[in-house]
């Protein structure tokens, strides 16, 4: 299985339709697969809020109508791990497919910041969470607490990975924060919005698009290959998870490696679905990076930067790149594979294997993939 084309929009606040940015990801995913539309076998299609935010649903019978195409079309919606999971359920379809092409797209930014909480709010858990006045920023708020009871204070270390990622994402045009210059003071002493959480602690209200092209077989020298790609589902309470670590996450991930052949030390670059620093901090534990307790000082020495031993979102991650919920696992990759392929340009690592990190809920949906190139 490999990828053989990808393509996006940029992220951020977007003066484009649904349609306009689904259309303007796939035809650049084709063109960098050198693949014509109608070699494309079958499409799936990730978005979490198009019928709250949009009032449309059905995506997928909405693109075989602007594509003209009549060929199957499959929408998977798995909240902010919904590109992972599209992604994921994409790949059984090779055994009878030759081409797929995997779209995510969300419009998010036309919205009031409470019409979009109350509509994101939906993916909590409705009787232990959403009747509560649950918000995942509480979520995010309630980790560190926790954290810091068991392992001592991290908001300097926080401060340093929101640091790292925006300046990663000024170092790509495609990011929501790209041309933003943010630094450490402006940082920490951005607004509190629940316990110790800070604005720049947490990922923006973002649209964009992604578009994916998986063939069976390699097509050419760029193309990347799908060394695995495992799931984990758990429940997407906090309530029902008291730890500082997430049991979905190192699931998911063991089987990822265990697929590849691969240890975690055999990757490198990650990209780790950052919705909130706290996120980044305790996945790198979860991931196998360090054990627990021992991230701050892995961030503190700099050994997630570009030029550190495992560099973590080069791209900006959801922090600093953008977080369009039905795109996001997408960005993920398609950062991996323009890495992989030596095409980062400032930002470039050297990276021959990539591991992505997409989640949803706090964490009821995980799904890590592992990519190499040549």
């Amino acid at each position: 299985m490999y990828i053989s084309g990808i393509g996006r929009t940029k992220f951020g606040k977007l003066d484009m339709t649904l349609h306009e940015m689904m259309v303007e990801s796939v035809q650049k995913a084709l063109d960098d697969s050198k693949t014509d539309l109608k070699n494309i076998d079958a499409i799936f299609v990730s978005n979490n809020l198009s019928g709250l935010n949009q009032g449309q649903l059905h995506l997928n019978s909405l693109l075989a109508t602007i594509l003209k195409l009549d060929i199957p079309i499959i929408r998977v919606e798995s909240t902010c791990a919904s590109g992972g999971v599209t992604f994921y359920n994409s790949l059984f379809s090779l055994s009878k497919f030759d081409n797929i092409l995997v779209l995510g797209v969300e419009k998010m930014s036309a919205l009031s910041s409470k019409e979009l909480s109350t509509n994101i709010g939906t993916t909590s858990d409705k009787k232990l969470d959403q009747k509560q006045g649950f918000i995942f920023p509480a979520g995010a708020a309630m980790i560190i607490e926790r954290y810091e009871k068991k392992f001592g204070n991290v908001m300097d270390e926080l401060a340093l990975i929101s640091l790292k990622n925006h300046n990663n994402g000024n170092l790509n045009k495609n990011a929501h924060f790209f041309g933003k210059e943010v630094n450490l003071e402006k940082i920490k002493n951005s607004k509190k919005l629940v316990g110790k959480l800070r604005l720049y602690d947490c990922s923006p209200v973002s649209d964009g698009s992604v578009s994916i092209v998986v063939s069976k077989n390699k097509k050419d020298k760029r193309s990347v290959k799908i060394k695995s790609c495992e799931m984990s589902t758990g429940p997407i309470s906090l309530s029902l998870n008291p730890g500082t670590s997430m049991p979905a996450v190192k699931k998911a991930a063991k089987r990822a490696l265990d697929a590849a052949d691969m240890k975690i030390t055999d990757i490198d670059v990650i990209e780790i679905h950052d919705g909130y620093t706290i996120v980044e901090l305790i996945t790198m534990e979860d991931l196998g990076l360090c054990k627990p307790g021992k991230a701050p000082g892995m961030i503190r020495k700099g050994k997630t930067k570009l030029k550190g031993a495992i560099p973590v979102n080069t791209d900006g991650g959801l922090k600093a790149n953008g977080h369009p919920i039905g795109a996001t696992g997408l960005a993920q990759i398609y950062e991996l594979v323009t890495q992989i392929r030596g095409e980062a340009g400032k930002r470039q690592v050297k990276a021959k294997t990539g591991l992505a990190h997409n989640i949803g809920g706090m964490v009821g949906s995980c799904v890590v993939t592992v990519l190499e190139g040549n």
